[in-house]
């Protein structure tokens, strides 16, 4: 995808500066964001310390992904679109009528995701396990959003095509989009998740996109079948899951229809949204607690300001617009507590039993930055320094986040109302990651920390530091 001007492609600047002033004015989390139009990129920007050739978490935009794979072996004679499933999985209980194209539409019959279930049971085959679990509906009458469902596609394709899913894709797909093989994260059986687990870049999520607008035609090969993507781009069932507008407006096979054009969605606000009226793809790579309200921006802000029936002009100028002086919100810091730090300092905490595996504790401090050095069994010792005045860069090894042994990080620390906030921004993930260490708690020094966005991990802690030997 080559560079143009904004203006030669028909989108005022304005407009990409409006966009990205309303979700920073919101707190919507943006960390990428890739316009393009006219199979050429007119704008890109990251949010320090967000950078493009860092991989991003998609969450659910992997549904996508596996939705080609399907397409793709179903052109192959792999899979139909309307063979039971049972005959895919003969070894486990069928559920009657229930076919592939009800994974794709996640009209299983199921009342819930199973993906909890699953994932609480990884000793199970989860493929057994979806068949296991009772089908309350006849397939294709009952949405409901299902992760699971979209792992028991991956498998699919598995079983029948012989390689993995990446390897399946690696040669059709990621390969020929010139992509180096993303991380796909894995069961304990080897198994891709399918509905999840993907990293990419906002360059690679605009790609995809691209190749969507394209009908699946990429650099004068046709990588996926254009029927497949008119097919799983279109209205295939009612979604009524979610309870906002842009979570109800359709659902195809694996894509979601928008407000304008259709969508590959991920939590947090991954999103490869694609206008084929417009020939416009948005991408974003985000950390938002309420991503609907990032869609809900670029038709209000960035909408407007792109031409109808506009004509690229010539060749590609490679005048790209750039967002300068992004970042991430910086934490709300008051003076240093200089009595509170020299009682802190020196002194080595203890940790009862906890899921980060962090037994030891120590804070060290300087004039500009804070170290805070932690240790255990199972992690060794980490060394985490963090800027007082600005973010500094390094590298955690290990974090409650699953299948990420290792991320960069940025981090700030400081004080507030009493408290040593070191801030985490986990780079590669939504996530900022946020230690509260309390001096004077009512049972003493107190460490709590958390997840921004919260969206419910296991790894929210509040824990009694004791003094160590």
């Amino acid at each position: 995808m080559e560079y143009s001007s904004p203006a030669s492609l028909g989108i005022d600047p304005a407009a990409i500066t409006a966009f990205a002033d309303a979700v920073d004015t919101k707190g919507l989390g943006v960390h990428g964001l890739v316009v393009a139009r006219h199979g050429r990129v007119a704008a890109e920007s990251w949010w320090h310390p967000y950078r493009p050739d860092e991989p991003h978490m998609m969450f659910s935009v992997s549904k996508a992904f596996t939705s080609m794979a399907v397409g793709l072996a179903i052109s192959e004679g792999l899979l139909a679109l309307d063979e039971p499933t049972h005959e895919i999985f003969p070894e486990f209980r069928e559920i009657p009528g229930q076919t592939v194209r009800h994974l794709l539409t996640m009209t299983t019959g199921h009342g819930d995701d199973l993906w909890g279930v699953l994932r609480a049971l990884p000793e199970r085959d989860g493929v057994e396990l979806f068949f296991e679990s009772p089908a309350e509906y006849p397939p294709g009458t009952h949405f409901v959003y299902s992760t699971a469902s979209t792992y028991v596609l991956a498998a699919a394709v598995v079983r029948r095509a012989g390689v993995s899913l990446t390897e399946y894709l690696d040669e059709r797909l990621f390969g020929p989009l010139g992509w180096a093989t993303p991380q796909w994260e894995r069961d304990a059986r080897g198994l891709e998740h399918g509905g999840t687990g993907l990293k990419l870049t906002t360059r690679q999520l605009a790609q995809f996109g691209q190749l969507l607008l394209q009908r699946g035609q990429w650099d004068g090969r046709q990588l996926v079948p254009a029927e497949w993507v008119d097919q799983a781009s279109a209205h295939q069932v009612r979604n009524p899951w979610f309870g906002s507008h842009e979570s109800e407006v359709g659902y195809g096979f694996q894509l979601w229809r928008s407000s304008h054009g259709f969508r590959a969605d991920g939590m947090c606000g991954q999103f490869a949204v694609v206008i084929p009226e417009l020939d416009l793809v948005i991408a974003t790579t985000s950390g938002s607690p309420d991503a609907n309200r990032i869609l809900e921006a670029i038709w209000r802000e960035l909408l407007p300001g792109v031409t109808p029936g506009h004509e690229p002009a010539g060749d590609p100028d490679g005048a790209a617009f750039a967002l300068d002086g992004r970042h991430v919100p910086d934490p709300r810091l008051e003076a240093t507590d200089a009595a509170a730090e020299a009682a802190f300092a020196g002194q080595i905490f203890s940790l009862p039993g906890n899921p980060t595996g962090i037994e030891r504790l120590s804070i060290s401090f300087a004039a500009d930055t804070v170290a805070l050095e932690t240790s255990g069994a199972a992690i060794g010792t980490r060394r985490l320094v963090a800027g007082r005045a600005e973010w500094v860069d390094g590298r955690l090894p290990g974090t409650p986040l699953e299948s990420l042994r290792e991320v960069p990080v940025a981090a700030r620390a400081g004080w507030l109302n009493g408290a040593l906030e070191v801030h985490q921004q986990l780079v590669g993930t939504p996530f900022r990651w946020i230690w509260r260490l309390i001096p004077d708690g009512p049972e003493g020094p107190r460490l709590v920390s958390r997840f921004h966005p919260d969206l419910g991990l296991a790894s929210k802690l509040d824990l009694l530091l004791t003094p160590g030997q």
